[in-house]
């Protein structure tokens, strides 16, 4: 039976090694072997260590700064770099590749559970992930307000546009039906079980009046006049003389809970916190988070008794922990059931059972094999290029970082029963095998910077491979390093025929030995290049 019973003992590598795909965009043997030793309460502890990204805001490819903060209010931009670019972006995947932690893994979460798209100017795009961030270790609940209030969010579902006199209830229908508490089993005409259409109309009217000014709040420089007091992120305004200052009653679903209207703004913000505190009192809100943060980090199918067992009391401990979501997801990550220790058939149902999405397919290829980058404040032209290769074919495989295909998300994320299944489509997938291993074994140069792999070097001088003149050792350590599981019989011995392509193994031997005395890796290169190819697009790499 599903328990969230801790597992104290150490992780051992393949339990390591599952924990780390799962948390974090950068994974090295080297980190594999380490948290190895460690139990999982060690291990989280360090993944759940955050630190701020360096360089702390973009640059144009020149290397100067581009985003007015309010640590760096003064930018040293000289080529004006227009709104357009997408520097804010590679800037966030570069990051997210660097970062040994789960920040950026938690990150993304949050931004699946709150999404905008990243239509706008790149300073409040910035804005956004940054507010994201500074909740990757706080409270669910806290980011509802602060998103609520944020410039992109405000654009994206037009709560700008919502007036006491003209209502508009977009971000209000969005907010229930997809940031928080989510439709239930619809029992009547408007009534949704866990919200009523009534419900929307009032939470539209709590709304009104959380605007923002163009001039200000979506310009570069003058929106540094609106910080969040707390986050010291640039936030929205309340507009007074356009918000419903009537008091608003919910329906049945929320027990017939009146809120007062607010006619200052300070009580128009606390009528706001009321609100969010109404929904986020409600136990499905809690639920709904946990189902999402398991088919996240855990696996798609949540059966009853997963429902019974892990996603009611995880949801209570979120909710008591006041939404903050490292006690909860703690929790789940030490559970045996997360390492599938439950029964006696170990790792047969949680291991391996989610498809990588886009950017886990290529950051985990980068930072598995060791793609030598440049430093990004030497070089940034060059790491635009390679995270734009990342973006554009990510995109093609459908997934837009933080530009999602319509307000309910990623189909892959959102869309039941197939969820990450939806990874794999057939042009997908031909895009998954032809336009990433290849393109960094044959090399791509950007700036004077060739992004390329040297795989024979990596074999010869990382430390991970104990004898790499023999064939067999060589081959299942690298499908140790890369896959789930090391496959055997005739899935093996393919990767072996791969590898050899008709040379014997004393052969391999003599090649190997060849190269380490003379330094020429010409006759080796070719066979580790092979191998490398057949491990990135196989079935078995496509899977955490």
């Amino acid at each position: 039976m599903p328990s969230l019973t801790p597992k104290t003992n150490v992780l051992g590598f393949s339990n390591a090694y599952h924990l780390l795909r799962r948390t974090t965009y950068n994974i090295t043997k080297a980190k594999i072997l380490d948290f190895a030793t460690k139990t999982p309460q060690q291990a989280l502890s360090e993944l759940f260590t955050f630190s701020n990204p360096v360089p702390s805001s973009p640059l144009n490819n020149i290397g100067e700064t581009i985003v007015p903060t309010a640590s760096n209010p003064t930018i040293t931009d000289s080529q004006n770099t227009v709104n357009s670019v997408k520097y804010d972006l590679y800037w966030w995947l570069h990051s997210a590749l660097k970062d040994p932690s789960a920040q950026h893994k938690i990150v993304y979460f949050l931004h699946i559970l709150f999404v905008t798209d990243d239509g706008a100017s790149f300073w409040t795009n910035f804005d956004y992930r940054e507010l994201l961030r500074f909740h990757a270790n706080g409270s669910l609940k806290d980011l509802a307000i602060r998103v609520t209030q944020n410039a992109r969010m405000l654009m994206f579902l037009n709560n700008n546009l919502n007036q006491s006199n003209s209502p508009n209830q977009n971000y209000a229908r969005e907010f229930l039906e997809l940031f928080t508490i989510l439709k239930g089993p619809q029992i009547a005409t408007g009534n949704y079980t866990n919200y009523t259409e009534t419900d929307v109309q009032q939470a539209a009217r709590v709304l009104t009046g959380f605007s923002l000014t163009s001039s200000i709040h979506l310009d570069k420089t003058a929106r540094l006049n609106s910080l969040d007091p707390v986050t010291n992120i640039p936030t929205g305004q309340v507009k007074v003389n356009t918000h419903d200052t009537g008091n608003k009653t919910f329906s049945l679903a929320f027990n017939a809970q009146s809120i007062t209207g607010g006619t200052t703004e300070a009580t128009i913000k606390t009528e706001l916190q009321n609100f969010v505190t109404m929904i986020f009192d409600k136990d499905e809100t809690a639920k709904a988070y946990c189902r999402r943060m398991y088919r996240y980090f855990v696996g798609r199918q949540i059966t009853s008794d997963i429902e019974t067992d892990i996603i009611v009391p995880l949801a209570a401990s979120l909710k008591a922990d006041n939404y903050n979501i490292i006690p909860t997801l703690t929790t789940l990550l030490k559970s045996k059931h997360f390492y599938d220790e439950e029964d006696s058939i170990t790792g047969d149902q949680t291991i391996g059972n989610i498809v990588r999405n886009p950017v886990e397919l290529y950051f985990h290829l980068f930072s598995l094999l060791n793609l030598q980058l440049p430093s990004y404040t030497a070089n940034p032209s060059a790491i635009h290029s390679l995270m734009g290769v990342v973006s554009n074919y990510s995109s093609n495989m459908g997934m837009p970082v933080f530009s999602p295909q319509s307000v309910n998300g990623y189909a892959a994320y959102s869309s039941s029963p197939n969820y990450d299944k939806n990874w794999i489509t057939t042009s997908s997938l031909r895009i998954r095998y032809n336009n990433t291993i290849d393109f960094f074994i044959n090399g791509l140069t950007y700036n004077g910077f060739t992004f390329k792999l040297n795989n024979a070097a990596f074999v010869k001088d990382s430390g991970y491979f104990s004898n790499p003149a023999n064939a067999d050792t060589l081959v299942t350590e690298f499908l140790q390093m890369m896959f789930v599981e090391v496959p055997d019989g005739t899935r093996y011995d393919e990767f072996k025929t791969i590898f050899l392509n008709n040379l014997s193994p004393i052969n391999w031997q003599n090649e190997w030995n060849n190269y380490t005395s003379s330094g020429n890796a010409n006759n080796v290169k070719i066979p580790i290049d092979r191998l490398v190819k057949a491990i990135i697009k196989s079935p078995e790499f496509q899977i955490l």
